[in-house]
C-alpha cells in the first residue's frame, strides 16, 4: 500500500501529490510556491502583533492569508477524496501529543499541521486545539509504520547551510532554533523505525539565502530536485 504522511508545510506538499499524482500535479505545486511571499503565510500586521505581545490574543498573525493559499492548492474538500491515501500531522496543544488526521476537512487540518505556536492561533477541531505537527512529529516515521508503511522515503524538510551562515531576523532565527530541537527528537525517531527506510539527501542552500523568503522558491525547488535526481542516479548505479 502507497501512502503520504507530513508535518507543517510537508504536509502541504503531500496532500497536494496525493490528490494529482501527476507531472501536471506537481507543476501547480510548483507554481504555487514559486507564486507565494512571506506575507501568505506569516502576515504581520501591527494590530496582531500589538495585541499578540500584550495578550489579548494567543498569536502574532492572522490564519486567513495562509488559509487562502492553502485553498489555492487544494482540489479535494475532505482528505479521504485523494488519489493516494494522504495523512496530515498536528500536535496537540495541551498534551503536545502527535495527532494524525486522516478524514475531515482538508483545509483545517492542513492550516493546524502548520500553524506555528505564538505566530498563528490554533485550530480546534474535535475538541482539541491543534499546532504545527513538527513539534511532535517532524519526521513521521513512527506514524507512517503505524498506517502500514514497510519501506519509507523521507523528504527531509530543514535545509542546511553552513555553520557560520548568520540569521537575521527574529523569525528567521525563531525557525532555525526550532529546527535544532527538531533535528534531535526526529534522529530518535528514525532510529526507532522498524521498517526500511530510505533517507533523501537534505540541500545544502548558498550562503545568505533564506529559506523563508519565498522569492527564492524556485531556486530552492530547483537545488532539491537536482539534489533528489544526483541521488537517485548514484543508487541505480550501485543497485
Amino acid at each position: 500500500m502507497t501512502l503520504v504522511i507530513g508535518s507543517s508545510a510537508g504536509a502541504l506538499n503531500a496532500v497536494a501529490f496525493a490528490q494529482d499524482p501527476t507531472a501536471e500535479g506537481l507543476d501547480q505545486l510548483h507554481q504555487l510556491w514559486t507564486r507565494a511571499r512571506r506575507g501568505d503565510v506569516f502576515p504581520l500586521r501591527l494590530l496582531s502583533l500589538v495585541t499578540g505581545l500584550t495578550g489579548l490574543r494567543d498569536s502574532l498573525a492572522e490564519p486567513d492569508r495562509l488559509r487562502a493559499l492553502i485553498e489555492r492548492g487544494l482540489q479535494v474538500h475532505n482528505l479521504r477524496d485523494t488519489r493516494i491515501p494522504a495523512h496530515v500531522v498536528a500536535t496537540d496543544a495541551q498534551s503536545s501529543a502527535p495527532v494524525v488526521l486522516s478524514a475531515g476537512p482538508a483545509v483545517d487540518a492542513l492550516l493546524a499541521s502548520a500553524s506555528i505556536p505564538g505566530v498563528l492561533p490554533p485550530v480546534a477541531r474535535n475538541g482539541q486545539l491543534l499546532v504545527d505537527g513538527s513539534l511532535s512529529a517532524d519526521i513521521p516515521i513512527r506514524q507512517a509504520e503505524a498506517l502500514g508503511a514497510t519501506t519509507s522515503y523521507v523528504l527531509p524538510s530543514l535545509l542546511t547551510a553552513e555553520p557560520q551562515t548568520p540569521v537575521t531576523g527574529a523569525l528567521p532565527m525563531l525557525i532555525r532554533t526550532i529546527g535544532m530541537m527538531l533535528g534531535r527528537t526526529s534522529a530518535s525517531d528514525l532510529t526507532a523505525a522498524q521498517g526500511e527506510v530510505h533517507m533523501l539527501p537534505t540541500p545544502c542552500v548558498r550562503s545568505g539565502l533564506n529559506p523563508l523568503d519565498f522569492r527564492h522558491a524556485a531556486e530552492l525547488i530547483s537545488l532539491g530536485y537536482d539534489t533528489t535526481r544526483t541521488w537517485l542516479a548514484d543508487r541505480c548505479k550501485h543497485a
